[in-house]
C-alpha cells in the first residue's frame, strides 16, 4: 500500500502538516502514517494523532538522518514536513525542512505553519517555464495520483523580452498560442488544465496567482539544490505563500520520463 509520511514534531505548526499530508494522500491515493524522532517527549504528536486515528512511529535518533531514511522506504511516495515551527521565523524554510528536501529523491510537502488545507487538494497550480526539461517535474506525480479530479493551472511568466508579438489578429494569434502551449508543456491527462499568464517576477507572482485562481497546492519542479544563488523561484515561492508547496525532484520525474506522459514545474 502506498504511504504519505507526515514528519511531526511538538509543535503547534504539526497540526498543519498533518492535515495537509491527509489532503495530499487522497490525491495519491495513498494512506497516511505519522513519524516523529523524539527529542523532547512525544505528548502533543499522540494527542494529535490519536484523535485523527493516524498511526503514530515514534523513533530516536538523528532527526534528519532518520526522516531521509523512512521516506526512502519503497512504499512512500511522498513526505509532508513543515516549513518551519512558527510564523514569525524569517527564514522561508527551517534547517531540518531544508535538509529532508534537498536529499530525498521523491516528493517533498512543504507545509507553512498557518496553512489551512482542504480535506483533499483539488486545485493546483503549476508554474512553466515553457521547457521541456522543466515540464516534465510533475510527471511522476501523475504517475502517482489516484485519478481524483485535479484541476490544474498553469502558470506561465512573461518578462518583457518574452511576450509573445501578436500583430494581424491577436483575437486568434492568442488563443492559438494558449492552445499550442497546453499541448505542448501540460500533455499530464489530469483533469481541466487552465493556462494563465503574467508579466513580472515569477517567485513574486506565483503566490499571487495561486491566491487569486482558488488554489490549495502549489506543484514546483526543482533540482533539490538551495545554495545561495540557486532555486531563487522555489526560495522566494516558500518564502511567500501561505499554501502548502509540493517540491517534485527534476531528476526524478525525468527518470519515469519513458513510463508515463508528462508533468510539471519550474526550479
Amino acid at each position: 500500500m502506498k504511504t504519505t509520511l507526515a514528519a511531526l514534531d511538538n509543535s503547534l505548526a504539526s497540526r498543519s502538516v498533518l492535515a495537509s499530508a491527509q489532503a495530499l494522500s487522497t490525491l495519491l491515493d495513498s494512506h497516511v502514517e505519522a513519524l516523529h524522532v523524539q527529542t523532547n517527549g512525544q505528548r502533543t504528536v499522540q494527542d494529535m494523532t490519536d484523535a485523527e486515528g493516524i498511526a503514530l512511529q515514534t523513533i530516536s535518533g538523528p532527526v534528519i538522518e532518520r526522516l531521509v531514511e523512512a521516506g526512502e522506504m519503497g512504499d512512500v511516495v511522498a513526505l509532508a514536513i513543515g516549513a518551519r515551527s512558527t510564523q514569525a521565523s524569517s527564514r522561508p524554510l527551517g534547517g531540518t525542512a531544508t535538509a529532508v528536501a534537498v536529499a530525498l529523491r521523491k516528493p517533498v510537502l512543504i507545509v507553512p505553519p498557518d496553512a489551512d488545507p482542504p480535506p483533499a487538494f483539488r486545485r493546483v497550480l503549476v508554474p512553466l517555464e515553457g521547457s521541456l526539461s522543466t515540464s516534465l517535474a510533475p510527471r511522476s506525480l501523475t504517475e502517482i495520483a489516484s485519478g481524483e479530479r485535479v484541476d490544474v493551472v498553469a502558470l506561465h511568466i512573461h518578462d518583457e523580452d518574452s511576450i509573445p508579438s501578436f500583430t494581424d489578429q491577436p483575437q486568434h494569434e492568442m488563443p492559438a498560442w494558449t492552445r499550442e502551449f497546453i499541448h505542448r508543456y501540460c500533455p499530464w491527462g489530469i483533469g481541466d488544465v487552465q493556462l494563465e499568464t503574467r508579466i513580472g517576477r515569477i517567485g513574486e507572482l506565483v503566490p499571487i496567482v495561486a491566491e487569486q485562481c482558488g488554489c490549495d497546492l502549489i506543484a514546483l519542479g526543482w533540482s533539490q539544490l538551495l545554495a545561495p544563488g540557486r532555486a531563487p523561484v522555489v526560495q522566494e515561492t516558500l518564502q511567500r505563500s501561505r499554501l502548502p508547496v509540493l517540491l517534485v525532484p527534476v531528476e526524478l520525474s525525468q527518470t519515469v520520463e519513458g513510463l508515463l506522459a508528462a508533468p510539471v514545474a519550474t526550479t
